[in-house]
């Protein structure tokens, strides 16, 4: 892969791209991508349309299958395979044609740097969230995937890293001996000197029980000590009225 040259931050800013991204397959992207979005319409009453950029189009899949499940529930928001990723040029037409909407986009990119347009749109975005596991492969995986951004950054004349919320997910709180425990910190302090690290989000069954379509009571219990911090850092409404 060689390392894409572009103009960095120059896009016209109306309304919020919201990136999900990490190398790590398992890391839960696809699950929080999704239920942040559920979050930002059901809570938030945000307007916003999904694009699935993983070649699986999981989300896609998922959606289809929601709405044939519950025909009597309306949606949440539009869900759209996203294509346009393969080329820098393609992915700046496409940026350009999502900042002149007037509602947000969440997007679901694949677990691959491989795709020459992804880079351009991770540097575009608003902000980028990048899912976790605290152990060693998916923490390696991690580690990558900010070292190419910070290889690009620099390429491109900038030391300026894109707008980085780590996600700790899947955490079991009884797992891992005191030294596993202190060596998470780390990560996690290592990852703070990065970007923002959030609340966060344990292993459970109900959160596997995702829909694209609702969020349930005991879903919010779960993720909205995280999902309400992260609204408030990309839409900057904390000290804001209410």
């Amino acid at each position: 892969m060689s390392i894409p040259i572009f103009n960095i931050g120059r896009s016209p800013k109306k309304n919020k791209i919201i990136v999900f991204a990490n190398q790590k397959g398992g890391c839960g992207k696809t699950t929080n991508c999704v239920m942040f979005a559920d979050q930002l319409v059901q809570k938030y009453q945000h307007r916003l349309v999904m694009l699935d950029a993983d070649p699986q189009r999981s989300i896609v899949k998922k959606h289809e299958q929601d709405l044939e499940r519950w025909p009597q529930l309306q949606p949440l928001y539009q869900v759209v395979p996203c294509t346009q990723l393969d080329s820098e040029m393609d992915t700046h037409v496409l940026i350009r044609a999502m900042r002149n909407e007037d509602f947000d986009f969440i997007i679901d990119t694949p677990g691959s740097l491989t795709l020459q347009g992804l880079l351009p749109l991770v540097f575009e975005a608003d902000a980028v969230i990048v899912p976790i596991q605290l152990e060693k492969t998916s923490i390696n995986s991690t580690t990558s995937f900010i070292e190419m951004c910070a290889m690009v950054a620099k390429e491109n004349g900038t030391n300026k890293l894109p707008n980085f919320y780590f996600l700790p997910n899947q955490f079991n709180k009884k797992w891992g001996r005191k030294d596993e425990i202190i060596e998470q910190q780390g990560f996690l302090d290592n990852f703070a000197r990065l970007g923002t690290v959030l609340p966060k989000i344990p292993n459970s069954a109900e959160i596997q029980r995702y829909s694209t379509l609702y969020l349930t009571d005991k879903q919010h219990e779960i993720i909205d000590k995280c999902y309400d911090m992260l609204h408030d850092c990309i839409y900057n409404t904390k000290g804001k009225a209410a």
